[in-house]
């Protein structure tokens, strides 16, 4: 399959470039400095451009046959990345005809508030405000964007290794609030060949 993946040098967006090639597809990775990018080869496309050009997604998008979209920013950096990035990614593969999405968002966005703990509702009301309103905002665009789009809503991603143990579902609660980034890559890439979740959004957690 032909895969485009933005956010590919976040650790969300690596392990999906490095997991979508050892299975087998041919990923696209959209950069702002391929350096960053820690992997290679004959399989993996970079595109270098900026997520706020039109031309520049487009030509990430061409020829696809589905995106994935990791855009993301400091927690406590005021950004709207996640939504303007998102809403030029919609425009572009409305554009080339790229009909499959599929977006990381957050745990606590939408209606998955409701499965948070009170401490976490504490903290994204206060410290965390402002990535809330990005994916909010974000989630809002693909969920209109008349595209065969699925949500994931990671618990909390570390960096530890993937346990291949993990829940999925629109009304789960997290048990530890941590979730590795490799599981996140794997579940996404499973939903890509699967199918199973489309117009869903959907918590992860372990």
């Amino acid at each position: 399959m032909r895969v485009a993946v933005f956010g590919a040098t976040g650790g969300t967006g690596i392990e999906l470039v490095e997991q979508g090639l050892e299975r087998g597809h041919s990923v696209t990775a959209f950069v702002r400095d391929p350096a960053r990018l820690p992997t290679g080869g004959d399989a993996l496309t970079i595109i270098t451009g900026d997520i706020h050009d039109s031309a520049d997604v487009a030509r990430c998008v061409q020829g696809q046959d589905a995106v994935l979209c990791a855009l993301g920013a400091r927690d406590l950096k005021k950004t709207t990345i996640r939504a303007t990035g998102t809403a030029k990614i919609i425009d572009g593969m409305k554009q080339e005809g790229v009909k499959r999405l599929i977006v990381v968002s957050a745990m606590g966005v939408g209606a998955s508030w409701n499965s948070l703990p009170l401490g976490s509702r504490l903290l994204f009301a206060t410290f965390l405000s402002s990535a809330r309103a990005d994916h909010e905002a974000q989630e809002a665009a693909v969920m209109n964007s008349g595209l065969d789009w699925t949500i994931v809503r990671p618990s909390g991603l570390v960096d530890t290794p993937g346990t291949g143990v993990y829940g999925v579902g629109e009304e789960i609660r997290a048990k530890t609030s941590r979730i590795p980034r490799a599981d996140v890559a794997a579940m996404i890439l499973d939903e890509l060949a699967a199918g199973r979740l489309l117009g869903k959004a959907v918590t992860i957690t372990n």
